[in-house]
């Protein structure tokens, strides 16, 4: 469930297709089986019960689930089964009638093969649109996990979109002149409005972190970002306005962490084998409606000890529901799993997420668990 790369365009088989191919070998041997044992039955029966003629589904089920190379396989077996059969049973009927039941099985044959090549170049023509919509969306989100010399962030990402590999929920680690900063945010509402609103917080926190020098400062600078996007996608599309509950990090270096909370889920701190989370005093408007507060945003800070680490999420993780409508109790398994490593604990997580919500995620969800490096 973590986010992974694929690799590059090659003209070799990927593992997947590698593997795709050995299922399907067993599938042919058992469609050439059926071939036989109908033929056979068929023989065994005798007066011209012409069974054989239902074995020609194995040639069409080919076509839908096999190569090429194997539908030629099964269509040259049920083409010979059904001369055998026939010159058999039907001889009494004469030369021309044989001939034109062994060339209808050719002929069907013919058609499945033409049939199994157009499925797989549309298959090829998926793969690669997938693979391209696949780049298009590590352009904005980075696969984890991220490193700095201040942290390892692992983490995961489920979208509740199908097929999709990003939704709404955004984030990044990045090492800036001023220690590292971390961003973890979630747009309101779904599709690709949402996926614009998050790119241009995501874009904004990319720049804005490594030239202000103030974390608050990075935040303004998300939030007049956001603001153009509204009034743009308004102006063009007639999108409503967007807003982006977000949490900014920043680690100092005596051991402490600065906390900018932009109506955002709480993080959660573990260390020595306890989870705990961290009530922020000002947990801040969305970006996007700062101008409704009466007082601008603030910074809390918090002790972040090398070795420690903290646990960043989105709201599709703390509201995720199962079929009785209760929450996901994050807390009790932070609390639970505090001692496992992070790539055990994240694993552990999006395990434990989907079996609660029956694999029915209604909303997208991140999960970042950050460890400040150090003895």
């Amino acid at each position: 469930m973590a986010l992974r790369i694929q690799g590059g365009l090659s003209d070799r088989p990927s593992w997947d297709e590698r593997l795709s191919n050995s299922r399907r070998q067993p599938t042919t041997a058992i469609l050439c089986g059926l071939v036989v044992v109908v033929a056979v039955i068929d023989l065994a029966t005798g007066s011209g019960s012409q069974t054989i003629q239902v074995s020609g589904l194995a040639a069409l089920v080919a076509a839908m689930l096999c190569t090429t190379g194997q539908v030629v396989l099964v269509g040259a077996v049920y083409t010979a089964a059904v001369a055998v059969v026939y010159t058999h049973e039907l001889a009494a009927s004469g030369t021309p009638t044989m001939i034109a039941s062994i060339g209808g099985s050719i002929v069907a044959g013919i058609a499945c093969v033409l049939l199994c090549q157009s499925r797989w170049e549309r298959e090829q023509l998926l793969a690669r649109v997938r693979f391209t919509a696949e780049a298009a969306q590590r352009t904005l989100l980075r696969e984890l996990p991220l490193h700095t010399e201040d942290v390892v962030v692992d983490g995961l990402y489920v979208s509740s979109a199908r097929d999709a590999l990003i939704g709404g929920d955004i984030y990044e680690v990045l090492p800036t002149p001023y220690g590292t900063r971390v961003l973890i945010g979630d747009v309101r509402g779904k599709g690709l409005p949402a996926i614009h609103a998050g790119a241009a917080v995501l874009t904004s926190f990319r720049e804005g972190a490594y030239h202000q020098p103030s974390v608050l400062g990075v935040c303004t600078q998300m939030e007049e970002a956001l603001l153009r996007h509204n009034h743009y996608a308004a102006r063009d599309t007639g999108d409503g306005e967007r807003f982006v509950t977000a949490l900014v990090l920043q680690l100092e270096p005596d051991g402490r962490a600065q906390i900018v909370g932009c109506g955002h889920t709480t993080p959660f701190r573990l260390s020595g084998g306890r989870a705990a989370e961290i009530w922020l005093d000002d947990p801040g408007l969305p970006l996007g409606l700062g101008d409704l507060a009466g007082q601008a945003r603030t910074v809390q800070q918090c002790p972040f000890a090398a070795g420690d680490r903290m646990v960043l999420c989105t709201d599709g993780v703390t509201e995720a529901r199962d079929a009785e409508g209760v929450f996901y109790p994050l807390v009790d398994r932070l609390s639970t799993w505090a001692e496992l490593p992070s790539p055990e604990l994240v694993e552990q997580l999006g395990l434990d997420l989907l079996r609660h919500t029956g694999d029915q995620q209604s909303d997208d969800a991140a999960i970042l668990v950050v460890r400040r490096n150090g003895s």
